[in-house]
């Protein structure tokens, strides 16, 4: 019998395994229809415990949901490590009394419980059938493996959901240390006496932001996989605008797709650098400017960037930091890269696969 103790510490034990009505639990659901197959039998459930009731997580050949504890024949059977078979449940003495037996939905029985690592007993995986029948030796051991292999998936979920919420605390911790470093790069440009000096701190600092905005987003989603270019892109412009000269103004028109993180970080260096190339060479003398910057998927699989200022163009577009860091981002995204020097201003276009 399961025990009082037992039932308190389920509640805990269930929701570190973070299942819920919108799980994904495909592949235990093909574990139960084996085991049926196995038993010839109609019916069959992976169950869990909580303090008071058994929930049917997967559930095959039967309607209802949940039990109260008190109602169910695990409660009754259950002993230990071992494979629970009730042939006859009309006529076994535990579970004779059971509305379910006594109404004839259940007639036959066999459960292996799904243990912790500690032991504790929190589930089973579960064949029923109308009619009393019985198992051989074979199928009872296959019963019980099918329920160790139950809990692999169950302990492999449980692992991706601490390692994900560790993720997601390193994450925080990064995106504040970055945001830190940021806000003193930029305290100390405001300290430093030469033009020079103060202009390459702030880089700097546009830097690690465009760095801490990328993980932002990553914290955002949730995923290390997939980001909206969208949203990230406007984060970055919005740090971007920022640190404008007055009479530069940045629009931004991008197509909302989703790509990798990777792909997404060379693209907001990319933005980077061409901004902060053009606020130093293409409006001299304070004049109005714009840069504009427009994503498009040109075709299936194919992502275009480009980067555009109307300012004074460029002269020797190879030269240059901004340019060497541009290329290396362009390198990193497998891409190809196109400079328009010919004017209005000047503009970069970046292709590459997504």
């Amino acid at each position: 019998m399961l025990t009082h103790e037992h039932r308190r510490a389920r509640r805990a034990t269930l929701r570190s395994y973070g299942l819920s009505k919108d799980s994904d639990l495909t592949s235990m659901r093909e574990i139960v229809v084996l085991a049926m197959r196995l038993c010839g039998v109609g019916q069959g459930n992976i169950s869990l415990f909580d303090e008071q009731r058994q929930w049917f997580v997967v559930r095959e050949g039967m309607e209802v949901e949940e039990l109260p504890l008190d109602e169910t024949i695990c409660m009754r059977v259950i002993s230990g490590s071992g494979v629970a078979v009730v042939e006859d449940t009309r006529a076994d003495p535990r579970t004779a009394g059971l509305r379910i037996c006594v109404e004839g939905t259940v007639g036959f029985y066999a459960a292996a419980p799904l243990l912790t690592g500690s032991g504790r007993v929190f589930g089973t995986l579960s064949v029923m059938d109308r009619t009393p029948r019985s198992l051989t030796e074979d199928q009872i051991t296959m019963l019980g493996v099918m329920s160790r292999q139950v809990m692999a998936q169950l302990e492999l979920r449980r692992a991706l959901r601490r390692a994900d919420v560790m993720r997601r605390e390193v994450d925080h911790r990064v995106k504040n240390s970055l945001q830190s470093v940021a806000s003193l790069t930029r305290l100390q440009s405001r300290r430093v006496e030469t033009p020079e000096a103060r202009e390459a701190l702030e880089v700097v600092s546009r830097r690690i932001d465009t760095v801490a905005a990328l993980n932002s987003e990553l914290y955002r989603t949730g995923t290390d996989r997939k980001i909206g270019l969208k949203s990230f892109l406007s984060s970055v412009i919005d740090l971007i605008r920022a640190s404008a000269p007055e009479r530069v103004t940045i629009s931004l028109d991008c197509a909302d797709v989703n790509i990798s993180a990777q792909h997404a970080g060379s693209l907001a260096i990319v933005v980077n650098e061409f901004t902060t190339n053009s606020f130093k060479h293409a409006f001299p003398d304070d004049r109005d400017g714009h840069i504009e910057i427009v994503g498009r998927q040109t075709e299936p699989g194919t992502f275009s960037l480009t980067c555009r200022d109307d300012g004074v163009g460029v002269a020797n577009p190879g030269a240059g930091l901004g340019i060497a860091i541009i290329d290396s981002a362009v390198e990193s995204l497998s891409g190809e890269i196109e400079r328009d020097i010919q004017g209005p201003g000047y503009a970069i276009a970046v292709e590459f696969g997504i």
